[in-house]
C-alpha cells in the first residue's frame, strides 16, 4: 500500500492514446473476457496485435502493451527518470537509497533487485544455463549471452546521435553521451569530484576508504571494482572470451580486441603532437612521447639503469638481475624473462610468420623486423639517432651495433693514452740512466 501511495505521486499523464488504434487493436480490453476463466487452464488469449505475444493475463498484456507505446507513466522522485512500471521505479528508488534488502546465504553480498541476486547465486553454485551457440561458452545470466553474441556478429546496435558511435550495450551509450553534453550528475561526497556515471563515482569513492570488496576466490587478491576482478580471473581461466572477426585470434580483453583488430584495419587514431608519428594504441603512444620529452620515469636500484618505457618492460629488466624466467616452452622446456620472448621462441618451432609486408609480400615471424625491413626496403625512414655523430639508422639494433664504433675508438684512445704515457716514463727513465752514467764516468776521470 505504501508503495502504491509513493509511485501514485508519481504518475505522468499517460502519452498512449487509444483512440489512434482500431478497433481490431483494442479489442484485447474486452471486459465480458475475465481472467478467473483463463488462469486454471493456463490458456494464453489475450495476444499483443504488435508482435504476436501472448498472455494469460489481460492486465499483463496491457502492461506489455506499454512497450510498444512508450508510455512511461512513473517519474524517480530523485533524478527524473521515466518507467513504464511502478515495479520498475520502485527497484530504481533504492539505486539512491541505498537499499538493498535481498542477501546471498552464502557469501552475505546484498543486492537491490532479487533478480540479480538469482544470477548471484550462479556464481557459487557454478550453473551456467545459457549458452553460446557459435562458440559454446556458457554464461550465468542471458544478459551477458546477449552482449557476448555481438562479439561474433560485430552487432552495434546502439549509435550516439551525436557523433554516431556505435556501441554494443545500451548503458555504454548513454555513458558515452554524457561526454557530449558534460553532464556529471553524481559527486563524491568526500572530494567533491563529480562524475557521469554512479558506477565511475562509487569505484572512486573506494580510493578515499581502501575498500576493496571483491576478492578472488583462487589466490585471494582483492579488487574496488567486480569488472577488475573479472578480468584478474582470467588470469587463473586461461579464459579468452573476444575472437578477431578477421584472423580468428582470441584473446581476455575487449581492449586488446579493439587494439588489435587495427592492425588489420591500418587504424592509427593516437598522433604524436611532436613529431606526427600515427600509433594503433594509445600506451604505446604514451611511451614513444618519451623519446621528446627524454623522460625516464623507472629506474632500476640495482644498477641505476633507467627506462623510457613502461613498468612492464621495467619488470623484465629485473628478471635480468634476479636470473627469473617464469615462462616456459612447451616444445623444447626452454625457460624466458618475459612473455613476449616466448611467444617469439615459440615460432622457431611452429614456423609462423604472422607478419607481412604489404608492399612486397614478404613474411616475418616477429614485427621488430617487419618493420626494420619496411624502412630498409621501402620507406627509407631512419628514426634511431646517433648522439655521438648525428648518423642515423633505420634500426635500434643497427644504432646500438654502430655505438660499438665509437666505444672501441675511446678504448683504442684511452689504450694509446696509456701506452704514451708509459713511453714518456720509460724515456725519462732512460735518458736519467744515461745522464746518470755520464755524471758516475766524469767523476770516476776526476778521482783518477
Amino acid at each position: 500500500l505504501a508503495l502504491e501511495q509513493e509511485t501514485e505521486a508519481f504518475k505522468l499523464k499517460p502519452t498512449y492514446d487509444a483512440s489512434k488504434h482500431s478497433e481490431d487493436e483494442t479489442s484485447f480490453l474486452d471486459p465480458d473476457q475475465t481472467w478467473s476463466a483463463h488462469v486454471g487452464t493456463g490458456e494464453k488469449q489475450y495476444m499483443c496485435t504488435v508482435c504476436g505475444k501472448s498472455f494469460t493475463i489481460r492486465t499483463d498484456l496491457t502492461l506489455h502493451m506499454k512497450i510498444h507505446t512508450g508510455e512511461k507513466p512513473y517519474r524517480c522522485k530523485y533524478c527524473k527518470k521515466e518507467f513504464a512500471f511502478s515495479s520498475s521505479v520502485a527497484r530504481h528508488l533504492r539505486v539512491h537509497t541505498g537499499e538493498k534488502p535481498y542477501e546471498c546465504q552464502f557469501c552475505g553480498k546484498r543486492f537491490n533487485v532479487s533478480t540479480t541476486l538469482k544470477v548471484h547465486y550462479r556464481i557459487h553454485t557454478g550453473e551456467k544455463p545459457y549458452k553460446c551457440k557459435t562458440c559454446e561458452r556458457e554464461f550465468h545470466d542471458f544478459f551477458k549471452l546477449k552482449l557476448h553474441v555481438r562479439t561474433h556478429s560485430g552487432e552495434k546496435c546502439f549509435k550516439c546521435d551525436t557523433c554516431g558511435k556505435g556501441f554494443t550495450q545500451k548503458a555504454r551509450m548513454k555513458k558515452h553521451m554524457m561526454t557530449h553534453t558534460g553532464v556529471k550528475p553524481f559527486k563524491c561526497k568526500v572530494c567533491g569530484k563529480q562524475f557521469n556515471c554512479q558506477s565511475n563515482c562509487v569505484t572512486h569513492t573506494r580510493t578515499h576508504t581502501g575498500e576493496k570488496p571483491h576478492a578472488c576466490v583462487t589466490c585471494g587478491k582483492s579488487f574496488s571494482r567486480g569488472t577488475d576482478l573479472k578480468r584478474h580471473n582470467r588470469t587463473h581461466t586461461g579464459e579468452k572470451p573476444y575472437s578477431c572477426v578477421h584472423c580468428g585470434k582470441e584473446f581476455s580483453y575487449h581492449s586488446s580486441l579493439t587494439d588489435h583488430v587495427r592492425v588489420h584495419t591500418g587504424e592509427k587514431p593516437y598522433n604524436c603532437i611532436w613529431c606526427g608519428k600515427g600509433f594503433a594504441v594509445s600506451t604505446t603512444l604514451k611511451i614513444h612521447t618519451r623519446v621528446h620529452t627524454g623522460e625516464k620515469p623507472y629506474k632500476c636500484d640495482i644498477c641505476g639503469k633507467n627506462f623510457f618505457a613502461d613498468s612492464s618492460s621495467f619488470k623484465n629488466h629485473l628478471r635480468v638481475h634476479s636470473g627469473e624466467k617464469p615462462f616456459k616452452c612447451s616444445f623444447c622446456k626452454k625457460r624466458f624473462a618475459t612473455r613476449t620472448t616466448l611467444k617469439r621462441h615459440n615460432r622457431t618451432h611452429t614456423g609462423e610468420k604472422p607478419y607481412k609486408c604489404d608492399v612486397c609480400d614478404k613474411v616475418f615471424g616477429h614485427r621488430t623486423d617487419l618493420k626494420g625491413h619496411m624502412r630498409t626496403m621501402h620507406t627509407g625512414e631512419t628514426p634511431y639517432k646517433c648522439s655521438s655523430c648525428g648518423e642515423q639508422f633505420s634500426t635500434w639494433s643497427k644504432l646500438n651495433k654502430h655505438k660499438r664504433v665509437h666505444t672501441s675508438d675511446e678504448e683504442s684512445a684511452s689504450l694509446i693514452r696509456s701506452r704514451l704515457k708509459t713511453s714518456d716514463k720509460l724515456t725519462s727513465s732512460l735518458q736519467c740512466s744515461v745522464v746518470f752514467g755520464q755524471l758516475n764516468d766524469t767523476a770516476s776521470s776526476e778521482v783518477t
